[in-house]
């Protein structure tokens, strides 16, 4: 579950200005583009539109310098994109990136920043190689140019991590992420400009919820609180992004079994998401899905059902429903089932939504929790020998991380393959070998994350 943050980086640069009378002059050119992008993260599509299309009026771009004509074309393509239309926001993203690479080596800082825009166009459609691809270009560049000419390079890697973080291996997103972190924290070396709050805010979030997938709660916590501070300092509370981090901070307390801190986080982010005028589905649905697990944890079963029932709605309301998404929503579902004891309408959704998962890429984690629901149901239906099966897939995925990653999510896995192994009359030695294990396990984490 990611927000769809655009990190809105345009330079200035001296280029001669053609004489039309049409033309925007510069600062009202300057205020549109802001006000455009303002409401363009506030998901005000419409005043977006409006204020771009005042700042770019059609037919005389060509006329702009360079840099204006690449910030029309590339704030265009963010809204068609975000209404849907893939193929012409592809087309003006890659006019953005066309146009700054032929203007010279003057203008890389330009065609830099241009195409990480196009790499996180890639990224949402879901265009992994072509993504990677974009955004090592982009390093690349980043990498040759001199501090005074640019901070792209922190950008550059963030958003590589961003990439890394929603793939079947978060852990590749740790490097980038923690390397752009660094610099961001020596911001005056070279003359490099202080990067922008909501930049290192995003490099926290991601790291954070590569924490989360990884189990290790208290640093996934650290950072993610770190987040929500920084943004909310540079946004303000009521901001989507705030609330978006908000809702990744709930998912860790739930992890923590804190609902009650995890609901009031929840609960402020619905209320701004659902205040916009076009409130962002796929985060409306992660809020709900949230609200599904706090509610389930609880014992408000028939309200937890409600909210899942809701997050699923959403996402296949969408243009291009999230299979990803919406089988992790089905999940929630399915556990507010297990929760209730009903395992018949469980066993209606969730068979087909682990099978999604195993398919579609997916971090170990979340993979290791769909197992993990799926043992959880044949274990209430008593098909033991399936229940262990898929108990030791699930504890497996976890181990292949090697002993120093130990995941503290092991241990009721542990307990779980016990009781299994106990009704099958399996070996008793096996069980009390789990059960220690578990203990020890449960031990070692309480004694090594203190509380913030």
């Amino acid at each position: 579950m990611r927000t769809t943050i655009l990190i809105a980086l345009f330079p200035t640069f001296a280029a001669p200005l053609f004489s039309a009378s049409v033309l925007v002059d510069s600062h009202a050119f300057d205020d549109l583009i802001a006000q455009g992008r303002a409401a363009f993260l506030a998901s005000d599509l419409d005043r977006a539109e409006s204020d771009y299309n005042q700042a770019c009026p059609a037919g005389v771009t060509e006329s702009y310098p360079v840099a204006k004509a690449v910030t029309c074309e590339d704030s265009l393509a963010s809204v068609d994109e975000a209404r849907g239309d893939l193929p012409r926001a592809e087309r003006q993203f890659l006019r953005a990136v066309s146009l700054a690479e032929q203007a010279g080596p003057a203008y890389l800082p330009l065609y830099c920043a241009r195409l990480i825009d196009l790499g996180e166009h890639y990224h949402r459609a879901g265009r992994a190689a072509d993504s990677e691809a974009t955004f090592q270009k982009a390093v690349d560049i980043a990498r040759s140019l001199t501090a005074t000419q640019s901070a792209l390079l922190p950008g550059a890697l963030v958003h590589l991590g961003r990439l890394y973080s929603d793939s079947a291996q978060p852990e590749r997103g740790r490097a980038p992420l923690t390397e752009a972190l660094a610099l961001m924290a020596a911001p005056g070396v070279g003359g490099r400009a202080k990067p922008p709050a909501t930049e290192i805010a995003l490099a926290h979030d991601l790291l954070g919820l590569i924490d989360l997938a990884s189990g290790r709660l208290h640093e996934a916590e650290s950072n993610l609180r770190e987040s929500v501070a920084l943004a909310t300092g540079a946004l303000g509370e009521d901001h989507p992004v705030s609330a978006a981090y908000q809702t990744n901070l709930a998912l860790v307390l739930m992890e923590e079994s804190e609902p009650g801190p995890a609901e009031l986080l929840l609960r402020r982010a619905q209320f701004v998401v659902e205040s916009l005028q076009s409130p962002p589905g796929s985060e409306l649905a992660a809020i709900y899905a949230g609200l599904s697990d706090v509610a389930s944890a609880q014992g408000r079963y028939e309200q937890a059902g409600d909210y899942a029932r809701r997050a699923i709605s959403i996402l296949n309301m969408q243009q291009r429903p999230d299979a990803h998404s919406l089988a992790v929503a089905q999940m929630t579902l399915a556990g507010v089932y297990l929760r209730a004891h009903d395992s018949a309408s469980a066993e209606k959704i969730l068979p087909a939504a682990v099978e999604i998962q195993r398919q579609v890429t997916s971090s170990p984690g979340a993979l290791a929790i769909a197992i993990q629901l799926l043992a959880e149901l044949r274990a209430q239906q008593r098909n033991w020998e399936a229940a262990e099966a898929l108990y030791r897939e699930a504890i497996g995925i976890y181990e292949r991380r090697g002993p120093e990653n130990a995941n503290p999510r092991v241990a009721p896995l542990l307990r779980a393959l016990a009781d299994v192994l106990k009704h099958e009359g399996g070996s008793k030695e096996e069980v009390r070998a789990l059960e220690s294990r578990a203990r020890d396990m449960l031990r070692s984490a309480t004694q090594s994350a203190p509380r913030s």
